[in-house]
């Protein structure tokens, strides 16, 4: 399988932790700063750190305080989180494990919500025949697709770039986009933009679903909440975790209310509503370590041995001793 690396991943390798505030993080700091990336229209997770951080009865249930801040620069969120300048993350577990290996005191506080990524047709279904010598058009450069290649590897026996052609889009919307055109056979895509292309595109359809993609197995966990371990202590951490699923539980059961915030910032009407209703959020918020870790280790390995990344992080990384 050919080499790659996402541009996240590869933004953080390049980063250098001369510098990286040291010592212990102390158990009694409640406060965590909590960095989220909005670089446009609204996502739901985000949604869900902006609703934590305003939510101040669960807050103060949990014992913690959130200072909330917003970027619009990927590169300099995962750098802040590195450098201690904001103590927890919501992101990619590729691109966190990448910074750890090269040193960043960064630490997963837990997983957030699994791959609800899929891949899109103009009808063709997705198997052995109908990809091979095919055109995908796919973000390409993100941990989500280095882990969907890998799924469609083991549902169709295909290695990307190999025995099909793999063309960038710049995101998941501007990949359907392309498939919508014409100039692709194939696309993969998630979360809000998979409801936004049923809304745009009559002539694209889903053609493997997250669960379709899993064959068999659990969706994989593609976002995680990552902490500045220096900054952050477990217990407080643990909490955190505790707070964003009672949040997401609250989103679950208000996709209304949710859908609402989501048009001010941004998204087409009902595109949240239909994504909250339909289960295809796929929150699944659990503390690490436990088996959530274990899965993602796993996960993580396979992309090692797979070449996608290129070394893994110590058990630390996860919350486990070793």
């Amino acid at each position: 399988m050919k080499k790659i690396l996402s541009a996240v991943v590869a933004v953080a390798t390049a980063v250098t932790f001369a510098g990286c505030s040291a010592g212990e993080a102390d158990p009694s700091d409640n406060t965590i700063v909590l960095g989220q990336w909005n670089a446009g229209t609204i996502a739901t997770t985000s949604l869900t750190s902006q609703y934590l951080a305003e939510n101040a009865d669960l807050l103060a249930e949990r014992d913690i305080a959130i200072e909330y801040k917003e970027y619009t620069n990927l590169q300099a969120l995962y750098t802040d989180l590195s450098r201690g300048r904001v103590d927890a993350v919501v992101g990619g577990p590729e691109s966190f494990a990448s910074s750890a290996v090269q040193g960043a005191p960064i630490r997963l506080a837990g997983s957030f919500a699994r791959s609800n990524a899929a891949v899109l047709s103009q009808g063709a279904e997705l198997t052995t025949d109908n990809l091979r010598g095919r055109r995908m058009v796919a973000p390409s450069t993100t941990g989500t697709w280095s882990n969907v290649q890998l799924q469609i590897l083991d549902k169709t026996g295909l290695d990307a770039d190999t025995d099909y052609e793999v063309v960038n889009g710049d995101s998941s919307s501007t990949a359907i986009q392309q498939l919508a055109a014409g100039t692709a056979d194939f696309a993969m895509g998630w979360g809000e933009a998979l409801f936004e292309a049923k809304q745009r595109f009559p002539n694209v359809r889903i053609v493997a679903d997250a669960d379709e993609l899993a064959n068999g197995k659990k969706p994989f966990i593609q976002f995680v909440v990552a902490v500045n371990d220096e900054k952050v202590d477990s217990s407080v951490s643990d909490r955190l975790m505790d707070a964003y699923a009672e949040q997401a539980d609250w989103m679950l059961a208000h996709a209304d209310q949710v859908n609402e915030r989501a048009v001010q910032g941004g998204r087409a009407p009902g595109v949240v509503k239909e994504l909250i209703e339909s289960g295809a959020i796929n929150f699944d918020v659990k503390a690490f370590p436990g088996p959530e870790a274990d899965e993602l280790k796993a996960t993580l390995q396979a992309m090692v041995d797979q070449g996608v990344i290129t070394e893994m992080p110590g058990n630390e990384f996860f919350g486990m001793e070793d």
